[in-house]
């Protein structure tokens, strides 16, 4: 006999404006277990995890936790109830040091006043039990990676005593050791009975960590089955009835003439980088968390402040002192922080793809906004990256990751940029998200453009790009060609740190 659940959504829906999110959803989830929630963006995943946790109500349908129907009216009702989510999204106050924001609302008082040692005793024991042990309780979230900034919030919301943990996409911004630590961790809390629901695009990850998987498309449960007994090609037609073999995609372009250098590119990061792209090339750059990789592309577009070294574009010495005048020059930056850096929510979607384009002169005319032009400009662009939302004067806050990204990406090239720089252009999204946005890659350096993308996932590095630079310790540490781009040749140079001019090829 079943234990009773601790978790069962019955026959949730939601709507939103034009948008019917989740339809009839029911799901049960037991003490002890791990539940994989899986689905193609805009499936209803996300929706599902914040009508769980108290974002906003139901149109229709209950809840029960611990065998007890419950509404709750605000995030902080389910946390009090003992219901931790994990968003996609980072959701960190940045000038607040790790232990603030662990135990934020909840710093520890002593005759009135913050009891500092307490407060990061406290936060050194989560981070210690959440083997995230190396980060400093008193570091200040806004200067680290996004990938610590990600462990940050796991530890968060394992600091509250939870009956149900709801985790979307944890590791979109792990490394290896990183995820193992959170699944020992996750192992852990089922030998404790907490339950928990599992959400992630990594069916590696489903497949090794969860006990039944449920599967949504188009809003709708399509299947629930324990993971023992189905596969990943079985889940995958379920999700976007197409196989996951060859997602990869390369298209038909021969690379030209040098668009953009680097050489000798130093900072506070950065050591001595060079490297290059050609038009109708695409460049992957490819390094552990740390590695420099982010840097050297806010470095190119005058995020950064270099120490020395030059940019070159089209020949020329070019020194940006901003994103803008790069982009103005034709080079366009489109960050890994969609939520931080990229997009602005409470804003319609067309807003976002065209806001660039107006800061750099684009759609302006005797210093007015050409609305009309740059609606249309934004509606040519959502169909052709296939934004999924009934109209462009949609909240982008209410799109999924990945259609999120599609607009992050829209607002780049609507610039109609020379040389594209790309950090992190797949994460925290869907297989089938992943194989339009390969395809579009390729795509862009069939018309010629340059193309550089740094990515975390390494078959993607290697499916995709023409050229792959492997980064250590703010360094090129090898510059790959051909059969020499392998699994093997691309680890090997990123566990190693090699001095300017001995990269390997």
């Amino acid at each position: 006999m079943k234990p009773t659940p601790v978790l069962e959504t019955l026959n949730l829906t939601k709507v939103f404006p034009g948008v019917v999110a989740l339809d009839d959803v029911s799901l049960t989830l037991y003490p002890g277990e791990v539940l994989g929630l899986v689905g193609e963006n805009g499936a209803g995943k996300s929706t599902l995890m914040k009508l769980i946790g108290g974002v906003f109500p139901p149109t229709r349908g209950r809840i029960r936790y611990r065998g007890e129907e419950v509404r709750f009216r605000t995030p902080k009702d389910a946390l009090d109830a003992g219901i931790s989510i994990v968003y996609q999204e980072l959701n960190l106050i940045p000038h607040l040091s790790v232990a603030e924001n662990i135990f934020i609302n909840r710093l520890p008082r002593r005759r009135g006043f913050v009891d500092w040692g307490r407060l990061y005793r406290d936060a050194a024991r989560i981070l210690e039990a959440s083997g995230m042990g190396e980060i400093d309780p008193r570091a200040v979230v806004g200067g680290l990676p996004i990938g610590v900034k990600q462990s940050v919030e796991i530890a968060k919301a394992l600091s509250y005593d939870a009956r149900v943990l709801l985790l979307d996409e944890p590791t979109s911004s792990l490394t290896g050791p990183e995820i193992e630590n959170l699944f020992r961790v996750i192992r852990r809390l089922q030998e404790q009975g907490i339950g928990i629901v599992y959400v992630s695009h990594h069916l590696d990850e489903i497949f090794e960590i969860t006990d039944r998987v449920h599967v949504l498309r188009d809003g709708r449960t399509v299947v629930e089955t324990p993971t023992s007994e189905t596969d990943e090609e079985t889940i995958v037609a379920r999700m976007v009835g197409r196989d996951l073999q060859d997602i990869y995609y390369k298209g038909d372009h021969r690379p030209g003439e040098v668009a953009l250098e680097a050489r000798g590119l130093s900072d506070a990061v950065l050591d001595g980088v060079d490297f290059h792209v050609r038009r109708s090339e695409v460049v992957g750059i490819y390094g552990l968390l740390g590695s420099g990789r982010t840097e050297l592309l806010k470095a190119i577009v005058g995020a950064r402040t270099l120490r020395s070294g030059e940019v070159h574009l089209r020949g020329r010495p070019v020194r940006f002192r901003h994103p803008q005048e790069a982009a103005r020059a034709g080079v366009i930056y489109s960050s890994e922080d969609r939520k931080g850096e990229n997009l602005f929510f409470g804003q319609p979607i067309w807003k976002n793809e065209t806001y660039l384009a107006l800061q750099i002169g684009r759609f302006v005319r005797m210093g007015f906004a050409q609305v009309a032009e740059e609606r249309r400009a934004a509606d040519a662009y959502s169909r052709k990256l296939g934004v999924k939302a009934p109209s462009i004067d949609v909240d982008v806050y209410h799109l999924s990751g990945g259609n999120q990204q599609k607009v992050c990406l829209a607002k780049a090239l609507i610039n109609d940029p020379e040389v594209v720089l790309l950090d992190e252009p797949t994460r925290g999204i869907d297989v089938g998200a992943k194989l339009e946005i390969y395809k579009l890659i390729a795509e862009l350096a069939d018309q010629g453009k340059a193309v550089v993308f740094v990515s975390s996932e390494l078959p993607e590095v290697i499916g995709c790009a023409d050229r792959v630079y492997t980064m250590a310790g703010g360094r090129i540490t090898a510059e790959l060609v051909g059969d020499a781009i392998t699994e093997e040749n691309v680890l090997r140079y990123c566990l190693q740190t090699a001095s300017p001019g001995e990269a390997a090829s």
